[in-house]
């Protein structure tokens, strides 16, 4: 679980630098093919905790159809 943002910074800075290493070829069973797996769920999980998208109001879907 990441606890604060210095937390979330260090792992999307982690996440960075295995988006170098990790790609569409990479085997599931790769260590670092399964270190960014976990670390998305993680940022993933903290983000939608910490940052929740929230429904637009009524007039707020109005005003992209104008």
């Amino acid at each position: 679980m990441i606890k604060n943002e210095r937390q979330y910074d260090a792992v999307c800075a982690r996440i960075e630098e295995l988006l170098k290493v990790v790609g569409n070829d990479t085997p599931v069973d790769d260590r670092n093919f399964i270190e960014l797996d976990i670390l998305s769920d993680l940022v993933a999980d903290y983000e939608e905790a910490k940052y929740p998208v929230k429904n637009p109001e009524l007039p707020e879907p109005v005003k992209f159809r104008v």
